[in-house]
């Protein structure tokens, strides 16, 4: 059995063998007057625990000795040096429970950030998590990412930094052009080409570029205006003034003019007709639309191949309606059968 001995002239409780422990139903608590209480071993001092103005400080007694921080199973989670660093082991850090992953080199940026307390604390309503701030990383791997126009980018606009939609950048890079939508068919037939929801206030006029080929021979391109996805003005009236000027191959010298009149419920494109081949009325145009005005119109030039001798008309074509149909689309269709070869395309157009 192990003696317990106590030393009053060394001030001693001296333990001839083994561990010794203090076993209270209470607290233990050790009161030093003087300030201080140290860790010992073997007559070497350790660590001293020290009362300063009521702050702990923690201090190694053997120089160039560090404080090691541990887990149960003996990783080290924190070390603190003999240089006065404060050293946290790679991929250690986290704030909120998510790991910071940026190096010291990266971090080392901030240092010499000029910033006042003020300017600091503009981040103290910032509700970006770790994972969001480490995209400035500075990874090299780029991801694929579809933009889409509700897509967001970062600009600086004369010195405030704003969210800017990929459609404002559209249309800065297109040079005022945008591309709304289009449409194709090859190899089948279709009866009518809808672009609905297109017309906005966004856009000052649009543009329709297209070639379309008819199946029935001398079918006419006609096209009406929509609002909300039906067709509109069908009794309101299409005023439309046409001049075309054609060649017919069977006369060398023939250079001709005609002039058409109009549809109450559409605009003509173009005229349409048989060629050679009697099956097809082929018809390309360029047209401008003008929709967001008290009353709507266009202008533009239409090319068509008209009977049998394959007559070339090609001219100018524009209209107005006599009254504002407030229409945000467009439908094109053969004024008989059907379409069977469509490629047009409608864009936006800013100043």
């Amino acid at each position: 059995m192990a003696n317990i001995e106590l030393d009053g002239a060394n001030k001693k409780i001296k333990v001839d063998s083994g561990d010794l422990t203090l076993d209270v139903p209470g607290d233990i608590v050790l009161d030093a007057d003087g300030g201080d209480v140290v860790f010992a071993d073997g007559g070497t001092n350790l660590l001293k625990v020290t009362n300063s103005s009521s702050d702990v400080v923690l201090q190694p007694q053997v120089d160039t000795k560090d404080i090691v921080f541990k887990q149960y199973d003996g990783t080290v989670v924190a070390t603190v040096e003999d240089n006065a660093t404060f050293n946290i082991p790679a991929s250690k850090l986290a704030i909120g429970g998510t790991a910071v992953t940026s190096t010291a080199a990266e971090l080392n940026i901030l240092d010499g950030v000029t910033s006042t307390a003020t300017e600091l604390n503009i981040l103290d309503g910032v509700t970006s998590t770790a994972a969001e701030l480490n995209i400035v990383d500075g990874n090299t791997s780029a991801t694929s990412t579809t933009l889409a126009d509700a897509d967001r980018v970062v600009v600086n606009d004369a010195g405030t930094m704003k969210q800017v939609a990929m459609t404002d950048v559209k249309t800065y890079m297109g040079g005022g052009l945008v591309k709304l939508g289009s449409s194709s068919v090859g190899n089948s037939t279709v009866s009518t080409i809808t672009f609905d929801s297109i017309f906005s206030s966004t856009y000052e006029s649009y543009r329709l570029i297209g070639f379309v080929n008819a199946d029935t021979g001398g079918a006419q391109t006609n096209f009406r205006l929509r609002a909300s996805s039906s067709d509109v003005g069908s009794s309101s009236g299409y005023t439309r003034i046409e001049r075309h000027t054609y060649h017919d191959p069977s006369d060398s010298s023939s250079s001709q003019q005609s002039i058409h009149g109009h549809n109450s419920n559409e605009w003509i494109i173009a005229g349409g007709g048989m060629r050679s081949d009697s099956d097809t009325a082929p018809c390309w145009f360029d047209l401008t639309f003008f929709p967001n005005t008290s009353r709507q119109f266009f202008n533009g030039t239409a090319s068509y191949v008209k009977n049998t001798n394959s007559q070339v008309h090609t001219g100018y074509v524009g209209g107005i309606t006599q009254s504002n149909l407030s229409p945000d689309g467009i439908r094109i269709f053969p004024s008989t059968g059907n379409f069977k070869y469509v490629d047009i395309s409608i864009f936006g157009v800013t100043q």
